[in-house]
């Protein structure tokens, strides 16, 4: 049997318990400044407050159990499904490095890594994807070369 979030238990007594006693914190001092003439003000408004969360609780479990928010299994059964994609790690670390680019050229390493990544998919880079600005590669070249690994060209 898996375990139900929605379960009221212990725990759930005791943070609406905890509520209770936080909201008694903050009117306590209010009612004791408004004097004997607001207190019963004070203590409504506090009690609604409670019940307003708990209401809204309430609402989310019923919305919950009545499955109001899940798409109906007809819109499920035509959406297209999506397998899991696995990428090669190496690409996903040059993605995270690619997209900070505070500097204009790339540094070596990251530009040995791609290097190293298209020799594991056995691709050529063609020469209009090779560097240009003097052996040194930018970042825009960079990312068209990771794009060209991502087509599986």
């Amino acid at each position: 049997m898996r375990p139900n979030p929605e379960r009221i238990t212990w725990l759930t007594l005791i943070g609406w318990l905890v509520l209770a006693l936080v909201i008694a914190m903050f009117a306590t001092p209010i009612a004791l400044w408004v004097g004997a003439a607001g207190r019963p003000t004070v203590i409504r408004i506090a009690v609604a407050i409670f019940c307003a969360c708990f209401v809204q609780r309430l609402l989310v479990l019923i919305r919950h159990a009545a499955a109001i928010d899940q798409a109906p299994l007809a819109d499920r059964a035509t959406m297209p499904s999506v397998e899991s994609v696995t990428t090669d790690p190496l690409l996903t670390d040059l993605a995270k490095d690619l997209r900070w680019g505070g500097w204009y050229f790339v540094p070596p390493a990251l530009w040995t890594r791609l290097q190293a990544l298209c020799h594991a998919h056995w691709s050529v880079l063609p020469p209009e994807l090779m560097p240009k600005s003097g052996g040194r590669p930018t970042w825009a070249e960079a990312e068209r070369t990771v794009r060209f690994l991502e087509d599986g060209k």
